[in-house]
């Protein structure tokens, strides 16, 4: 899925980005450049929800039905989400909200702001949007529009631009289908055959699994132990859970002053992040936490659905649910029915009229 500067869906690769070099020894990326022209995000996660991953179902449908096997309970989300879950893991995390909607078998996922994140928001000020926009710029840096062309570092930054690649998995006894927006294709060992213009999904499917994929991250330069220990334990620990569940090569993270200058490149391989970061974190923990919540929600919803089916006798009617899941620094979850529904209106109408 590439998404473009309107925030647009389209079933191509336009948005698909090129690692085709890492540059060795010192660097100095000015993360500054630029900055004012950069076309700034017109919406965010909370405002679009997971929208634009249902135009992709729709779009998509035939692909899907015939590909994936008739299961109940499908987890439905983007990558985001599942993150979220797995960090409550690691001591001192933040609260995490997540908004389930159970509809037609499917249980549809989408991470919701929490009050603290909401009043977080409401009180950015101009150096949190900087860091947010540094990222952005470190990206155009290194990632090309084409395996054949070098970064374009003049042009604007337009942060609605997006490509995502979607994944089904098995985790446990649970079926999931999730979206990953993707940063790069590593093109660093002499690709150079550029994507064919098209939305034929069989053969961008083929060059997609072709190749191998990257992650990049910024972080403040590291001086001291402390430093180093929060960076370990806590991004490199989310960075992880990004690259494993999509499945990405490895991670290139850009040190910066704090002028915004990058100065350094460090080369994560996914494989050894663990050991990197040993006695700070257990991946297996975090993996067991997701596959424990997936499990809580569909118990929930089956409960939900019980008590409906008491009264409808039609499961068609009971349909959709919604319920809200907190999950506090403890990892404890406190459930709630809500009425708001993270599905809009056109979707469900269009998979009902599929389904008839």
């Amino acid at each position: 899925m590439s998404v473009d500067h309107a925030r647009e869906y389209h079933s191509n690769l336009s948005q698909l980005k090129f690692l085709n070099s890492i540059p060795r020894g010192r660097i100095s990326f000015n993360l500054n450049h630029n900055i004012d022209n950069a076309v700034k995000r017109t919406t965010d996660d909370n405002d679009e929800k997971i929208n634009l991953l249902l135009k992709f179902l729709l779009d998509q449908n035939k692909r899907l039905s015939k590909d994936i096997p008739d299961v109940d309970w499908m987890f439905i989300s983007y990558r985001r989400t599942l993150i979220s879950v797995m960090c409550c893991v690691i001591g001192g995390a933040e609260p995490v909200r997540v908004v389930g909607t159970l509809f037609e078998g499917a249980i549809y996922l989408c991470s919701m702001e929490t009050p603290q994140q909401v009043q977080r928001r409401i009180s950015r000020n101009r150096q949190d949007d900087k860091f947010c926009a540094w990222g952005y710029k470190f990206e155009q840096y290194l990632l090309s529009d084409l395996p054949t062309l070098p970064p374009d570092i003049q042009k604007p930054v337009i942060e609605n631009e997006e490509f995502s690649i979607f994944y089904r998995a098995t985790l446990g006894r649970h079926e999931l289908l999730y979206g990953a927006q993707i940063d790069g294709l590593l093109a660093t060992e002499g690709i150079k055959t550029n994507p064919e213009t098209t939305t034929n999904v069989d053969k961008n499917l083929e060059y997609l699994r072709n190749n191998l994929f990257v992650e990049l991250k910024t972080n403040r330069l590291i001086h001291h132990r402390r430093q180093e220990d929060n960076f370990k334990k806590y991004k490199l620990f989310r960075c992880w859970c990004q690259c494993y569940l999509a499945d990405l090569k490895g991670l290139l993270v850009g040190y910066r002053n704090d002028e915004g200058i990058i100065q350094r490149l460090q080369w994560f391989y996914t494989t050894e992040i663990v050991r990197y970061c040993r006695n700070l974190w257990d991946p297996q923990t975090a993996v067991d936490f997701l596959d424990y919540f997936l499990t809580f929600a569909q118990l929930c919803f089956k409960n939900e659905v019980t008590k409906t089916l008491e009264k409808n006798y039609n499961l068609k009617n009971v349909e959709p649910i919604t319920i809200q899941f907190d999950i506090d620094a403890n990892k404890l979850i406190k459930v709630t029915r809500v009425n708001d529904i993270i599905l809009p209106e056109w979707y469900m109408q269009a998979k009902r009229k599929i389904n008839i």
